[in-house]
């Protein structure tokens, strides 16, 4: 009887529901269903980042590293560069058998890389340079591994890594051209990061410094590889405990610098430019002044993502 005596304008639209506002359980779904979806998925995530920051240990990285299977060792090469990227992993970083360890495997995969350029060499010598150039994607797993060693190792707080890092950028002649290029820039960059992140020995436990520093005291007194990234290690945190006949057989980062300077490969100067900035010694000065001085020459070494 109302809704018949409202003007003909008021009366509902014929064939429409009727407007109801929202129930309790709608808005539920509507909102707390997906947030707690979305909260549920963040804890899984963040427990998955912590179980890979803090379960691996240095025992089965280096198990990863010793497979026989090159794609084992790939991956587990570029974990570590991950993991140890992570505020979590600083104890990894602090354990100076470790960085040692590491160094003594990039050493050995740099040793190997090139025993396979060379023979890849021979066996491609006749053939035209396009085909020659195909030949050496071969090599870019084994490149890729070398790389994420020297990334990972430069995540450490001691230098363990710049012999076999130097080793990699002051390498001028390589049958691979691009290939070196590459390498010889990834270690100016690792270097480069290297000294920024050695400015972190300072924020270990006490602990955790003495235990290094025993470690590497122990180290340098024997003989090879080891020892000598042992005694370039503890040169960069305490150049007091070596004597004047072992400081001088250490690796100079600045004088390794100062070398790539020179280098006819514009990008890798620029990478020497930057990573001056976070070393000391008797030349970075003098390489800097040379390289505010550079006039271009020399060439830029292009390289795509599938060479």
């Amino acid at each position: 009887m109302a809704a018949a005596n409202l003007p003909e304008s008021e009366h509902p639209a014929p064939g429409l529901p009727p407007v109801t506002p929202p129930s309790g359980k709608f808005i539920a779904q509507l909102f707390l269903v997906p947030g707690a979806i979305v909260l549920i998925a963040v804890l899984l995530l963040l427990l998955f980042r912590s179980l890979v920051g803090g379960g691996f240990t240095a025992d089965q990285f280096l198990k990863q590293l010793d497979n026989p299977t090159p794609d084992i060792r790939w991956r587990g090469a570029s974990d570590l560069a991950q993991v140890l990227k992570r505020p979590e992993s600083q104890a990894l970083k602090a354990d100076a058998t470790f960085a040692l360890d590491l160094a003594e495997r990039l050493d050995q995969a740099l040793k190997d890389m090139r025993e396979e350029e060379d023979n890849l060499f021979k066996q491609s010598a006749n053939l035209p340079e396009k085909e020659r150039q195909r030949k050496w994607v071969k090599l870019r797993p084994q490149r890729d591994y070398v790389l994420f060693l020297a990334q990972a190792l430069a995540e450490f707080p001691m230098a363990a890594a710049a012999p076999a890092l130097a080793d990699m950028a002051l390498r001028e002649k390589s049958p691979n051209l691009k290939g070196n290029a590459l390498c010889r820039r990834g270690a100016v960059w690792a270097l480069g990061n290297l000294g920024a992140v050695l400015r972190d020995f300072s924020k270990l436990s006490a602990e955790q410094k003495e235990r290094a520093v025993a470690v590497l005291i122990a180290e340098q007194s024997g003989s090879g590889a080891r020892a000598a990234a042992a005694s370039t290690a503890l040169f960069y945190l305490d150049k007091t405990r070596l004597t004047e006949a072992q400081i001088k057989s250490v690796t100079h980062v600045d004088d390794v610098l100062a070398r790539c300077a020179r280098s006819d490969d514009r990008y890798l100067r620029a990478q020497v430019a930057l990573a001056c900035n976070f070393w000391d010694g008797p030349q970075i000065e003098p390489t800097l002044l040379l390289l505010a001085r550079d006039d271009g020459h020399g060439e830029l070494i292009r390289i795509q993502e599938d060479e």
